[in-house]
């Protein structure tokens, strides 16, 4: 990784925390929006966590610091990651014009709260690893993170629209 992407992304994850740092998370789900507000404010969330994933692809052992970041991103979304899906915040939904969403998750809440729960203790690996800096125990938990996202994804993500 050159250094410029490094900055780029360590800037990328400055920022987040600094959002995070300003109420802008999940983790006021009381204060969630509504609509099309609520799939874009979900959306940009994972997005936070695919940057996250991003980071430790290619992560070298190089900043403790920006690796606990990066997992403190990932744990902020996996705790969060059901009070993003509402019953009525997928297609046809009040207030909604698109989302990738599919009505399957509502249909089978329970097994969307376990894949979550699958990710959320994926992600607790990737902490543990990334406060201890172990770059091969990062890279395995970025694998049980992966599978975790893709089985959720698999199951319940629709295919995005041109």
């Amino acid at each position: 990784m050159t250094r410029e992407r490094f900055n780029w992304i360590l800037m990328g994850l400055i920022v987040g925390i600094a959002l995070a740092m300003l109420g802008v998370t999940a983790s006021q789900s009381a204060d969630l929006p509504t609509g099309q507000a609520l799939v874009d404010a979900r959306i940009a969330q994972l997005k936070k966590a695919g940057g996250a994933m991003q980071f430790f692809g290619q992560y070298d052992g190089s900043d403790q610091t920006a690796a606990a970041a990066a997992a403190k991103i990932l744990d902020d979304v996996a705790a969060d990651l059901v009070s993003w899906f509402p019953e009525g915040s997928g297609p046809g939904g009040p207030g909604i014009e698109k989302t990738r969403a599919l009505p399957a998750i509502w249909a089978n809440f329970a097994d969307f709260e376990a894949k979550a729960k699958a990710m959320d203790d994926a992600v607790g690996l990737m902490t543990v690893a990334a406060a201890s800096n172990d770059v091969a125990a990062i890279k395995t938990a970025m694998g049980e993170v992966g599978k975790a996202c893709k089985a959720c994804h698999e199951a319940y993500r629709g295919p995005e629209e041109e």
